[in-house]
This record gives C-alpha cells, sequence and structure tokens, in this order.
C-alpha cells in the first residue's frame, strides 16, 4: 500500500512539473491530466473511493475536456511536427510499459482495489454518498442547476468568441 502510493505520488508531482515546464498548451493539458488521475489513486490509497471517483468524473472527465476544449479551440497557429528520434520515441514507450507494470504490480500486490469493501458506517449513521446526494439533490438542487447552465452558457460564449467573422 505505502509503495503505491509513492509511485503515485511521484506520478502527480513530476506530471505537475511537467505542466509547467511544457512548451505546448495541449501537452501541459495532457500533464493535467495525468496529474488528476494520479491524485484520484492516492485517494484509493487511503481508503477513500467516492473522493477518487469524484477527482476522476469532475475534473479528469470535465474540467480537463473542458480546457482541453477551449485550448483546441483557441490555438489559432499550427503546431511544428515534433522531431523527435526514433531511439527518444523508443525508450519513452518502454519506460511507459514498465511504469505501467509496476503500478500494476503494485497494486495486486497490496489488494488496494478491495480495500473499499472493509469500511462500514460508523454508528449506524449514512454513508458520505448518501449525505452528498441529500444535499447535493435536495436543498442545493436549484443552485446545481443553475451553475450547470452556467458552465453551458460559457463553452457556448467561447464557442461564439472564437468564431472568425465571415
Amino acid at each position: 500500500m505505502q509503495l503505491a502510493f509513492w509511485i503515485l505520488s511521484f506520478i502527480a508531482v513530476f506530471a505537475a512539473v511537467m505542466v509547467i515546464l511544457s512548451d505546448r498548451p495541449i501537452v501541459s493539458g495532457l500533464y493535467l491530466l495525468l496529474s488528476f488521475v494520479a491524485v484520484a489513486g492516492i485517494y484509493l490509497t487511503l481508503s477513500a473511493p467516492f473522493i477518487a471517483a469524484m477527482q476522476l468524473v469532475v475534473y479528469a472527465g470535465a474540467i480537463i475536456v473542458l480546457f482541453l476544449f477551449v485550448l483546441m479551440l483557441l490555438n489559432q497557429h499550427r503546431e511544428e511536427p515534433s522531431k523527435r528520434s526514433k531511439f527518444v520515441t523508443f525508450v519513452s514507450v518502454i519506460g511507459g510499459i514498465l511504469i505501467g507494470l509496476l503500478i500494476y504490480i503494485s497494486f495486486l500486490k497490496s489488494k488496494i482495489l478491495l480495500s473499499y469493501t472493509k469500511m462500514s458506517a460508523v454508528g449506524g449513521m449514512k454513508n458520505n454518498v448518501e449525505t452528498i446526494a441529500d444535499v447535493m439533490f435536495g436543498k442545493y438542487f436549484i443552485p446545481f442547476e443553475l451553475i450547470s447552465l452556467l458552465l453551458l452558457a460559457a463553452m457556448v460564449a467561447a464557442v461564439f468568441l472564437s468564431k472568425k467573422r465571415v
């Protein structure tokens, strides 16, 4: 369990540094996606599966897609093709495969994927998912829907503003 935590934390920090150091905005957005996924894995190692799922759904699923959509939409110049040697590409692919295998083996060895089933409600209280759902779709249902409409209006406005005049 500790090994998976350290590996995921290294990946999250590395990806966050690469967000800053990358020259191209699209590549920075993809590194930010990798950082969000690694943070979700860290939440899993800390036995917080709901927070990990929300990290993936909200940040990796929605925010990054919105960022990349806006970056691709507003990026008016074409990027030059990469002048990377075949050796660097080969070493990158092999390194990625080895890191993926190491993470996979550490997950299997620590049984992290099954650890969340051991959690139970304390003192007969409702679990976090039910509590959050009651609040979000009960008391704050109208503000929740208004925020979703505001985000939709912002996306439509971004498309309209970036459209070239004819």
